[in-house]
């Protein structure tokens, strides 16, 4: 990509993660100055694209960035996900790094199939310990040696962990100002991780609880997006007040925060279209507007 397209994609990127993720203002321009510096090679040549890791309650947006920061830069599936829970135990950590027998893992398979793009090790404080020093290795010089001998590159990647560790901190009621609560979250990292391992990371950030208007601008969000899905698939709809609030109702997750919204939405708007077909004998073309919300209106009486 040539210097002037570059800078102008880069321009873009920050208003783009605006636009897709609600109620973190403080969090993205921070994460772009990380993504700005790997996109210029300005970088290290011994170290990965950037680092991040994220920490705060679950269903704040933390894998939602992720996820769009990777579709942005680099298209749809380059987004390599892995959920650390799985190598919790030292019997499944092989599955992680693979063994002596030439086996990869799960890791050394996608780094041996792809030479950019992101890595997402979600939850990683529930990793075994073993697996938590192979990431000072990653960090600190790009590459790893894994247990089939192989060492990796890693130079073409952003890596991104996420931990919930402090988030009892953020979740508590208080008056207190969230640059307070930060730093709560921040010394119980350091009480948690060893510090040549946290001190590797590019930025450390802490999200924030979504506020209910967050969660509101969460849930059109994904509302729109779902309708301009389906309007490719020749389906002109809109959603009344009242079946808007009960989707976002449905959405939002006491302990999962906004995380469910997405797949909420799709299936409760899904299951509409689905009613409103099999009721007017339609399989395809238009339906009619007020079908969705009689459906959604129908399903939260009958809820």
């Amino acid at each position: 990509m040539n210097a002037p397209t570059l800078i102008e994609d880069l321009n873009g990127l920050e208003p783009y993660l605006l636009s897709k993720i609600k109620g973190q203002p403080h969090v993205i321009p921070r994460v772009c100055s990380v993504l700005e510096r790997g996109q210029l090679e300005l970088q290290p040549n011994n170290k990965p694209l950037g680092s991040f890791l994220f920490l705060g309650p679950t269903g704040v947006g933390k894998t939602e960035l992720t996820l769009e920061f990777s579709r942005y830069l680099f298209g749809d599936n380059s987004l390599f996900r892995f959920d650390m829970s799985e190598f919790l135990h030292l019997d499944a950590v092989k599955l992680f790094m693979g063994d002596e027998t030439g086996n990869p893992g799960r890791l050394g398979k996608i780094l041996s199939e792809h030479k950019q793009g992101v890595l997402l090790f979600d939850e990683i404080e529930k990793a075994h310990r073993l697996v938590w020093d192979l990431f000072l290795q990653m960090l600190d010089a790009a590459r790893i040696t894994l247990a089939d001998h192989r060492t990796y590159d890693l130079s073409g990647f952003y890596l991104v962990c996420t931990s919930n560790i402090g988030s009892q901190q953020l979740l508590r009621p208080t008056r207190l100002p969230f640059a307070t609560l930060e730093r709560a979250v921040i010394s119980e990292l350091h009480r948690s991780f060893r510090p040549e391992l946290v001190g590797r990371f590019d930025e450390k950030i802490v999200f924030k609880p979504l506020s209910p208007d967050s969660q509101r601008e969460i849930g059109r969000l994904a509302i729109s997006d779902e309708l301009a899905r389906l309007q490719h698939r020749g389906f002109e709809l809109t959603v009344s007040e009242p079946a808007f609030e009960f989707l976002i109702r449905r959405g939002i997750h006491r302990a999962l925060g906004a995380r469910p919204m997405k797949r909420t939405v799709q299936k409760l708007i899904g299951d509409a279209i689905r009613q409103a077909l099999k009721s007017n004998h339609q399989t395809k073309g238009t339906l009619a507007i007020s079908a969705l919300s009689d459906a959604l209106t129908i399903e939260h009486e009958e809820s």
